[in-house]
């Protein structure tokens, strides 16, 4: 019981029914303890303590707790990350494999795709969520130009390579899907100098890049 409590005030105060059981909490006494005020279910065989303040990352492990095995996408992975321009981003995405069917909190953004591989998901404090080339690949329809420019210079400025994140944009390149092309086009243009157009974005992208090592 203690080591389940100590679960919880590691980890946002949420845990999954699956971990309750294995440190000790039979169903009954989960039961009794949401009787007694002490947990609540906010999602199906998920647990939350009512004595941990809520938080944005709470909000961020209760939509990947629930079914359909989702991980946190979009402007959410991108303050999971820490890139820049995305410190107070509100919102929580959760991107999920078509054909499942998750079940997070009203107030989370679901998306779907087929694109999803083992290789575009990494873990953050044991949250699952997109990695930070995957991210920035879908990140720009949300984002906009700005704030996906910025975010991508906070990347290869943290150590990721321009070719890394580029050839992750080219793998979730498709019809419909606007944001890999925006990663791909602001990678060359910032290769070649003479694009006038794209100048202070470009020499951004491009001084960053040289100033990165590659993972």
């Amino acid at each position: 019981m203690i080591e389940f409590f100590q679960h919880l005030r590691l980890h946002d105060g949420v845990a999954h029914a699956t971990v309750a059981r294995e440190l000790g909490v039979s169903w009954h006494r989960e039961r009794r303890l949401i009787e007694l005020g002490i947990l609540d279910r906010p999602a199906h065989r998920v647990l939350r303590s009512t004595t941990v303040p809520e938080s944005w990352r709470q909000r961020c492990r209760l939509a990947t707790l629930g079914a359909g095995n989702g991980v946190i996408s979009h402007g959410a992975a991108a303050r999971l990350h820490n890139l820049d321009g995305f410190n107070d981003y509100p919102h929580v995405h959760l991107l999920c494999r078509k054909g499942s069917w998750p079940g997070p909190p009203d107030e989370v953004i679901t998306h779907f795709t087929r694109g999803l591989s083992e290789e575009d998901v990494t873990s953050i404090d044991g949250i699952p969520v997109l990695s930070v080339p995957a991210t920035l690949a879908i990140l720009h329809p949300h984002a906009g130009d700005r704030d996906t420019a910025r975010a991508i210079v906070s990347a290869l400025r943290s150590g990721w390579s321009a070719s890394q994140i580029r050839d992750t944009a080219e793998r979730w390149r498709c019809r419909g899907r606007p944001g890999p092309a925006f990663v791909v086009n602001a990678i060359d243009r910032a290769r070649d100098d003479s694009r006038r157009d794209y100048a202070s974005t470009g020499a951004s992208i491009s001084s960053a890049a040289d100033q990165g090592s590659t993972r």
